[in-house]
């Protein structure tokens, strides 16, 4: 494994987690009318900004690019999970 596949590694498995917690907060809320991109956005910058997931979010971006660290965050978020919430 490669250094970059460590970093990519450990960076999903903070996304992960994030997620998690920011669904059982009730911080992720879906309604039919959002554009997908800015809502991974606007996650992405409560990831950023909110003292719970400030210091997780910054290790990622010690590791990845914010535009790499986005992919993961939406290719990690289970759009079926959100309709359901």
């Amino acid at each position: 494994m490669t250094s970059l596949d460590k970093n990519i590694s450990a960076s999903r498995m903070i996304i992960k987690s994030h997620i998690d917690k920011a669904f059982a907060e009730k911080y992720i809320q879906w309604n039919d009318g959002l554009n997908y991109t800015e809502f991974i956005r606007a996650l992405w910058r409560l990831f950023l900004n909110h003292d719970s997931f400030k210091d997780g979010t910054q290790d990622i971006l010690g590791k990845l690019s914010e535009e790499d660290a986005m992919q993961l965050l939406s290719d990690e978020i289970d759009i079926t999970k959100l309709r359901a919430s």
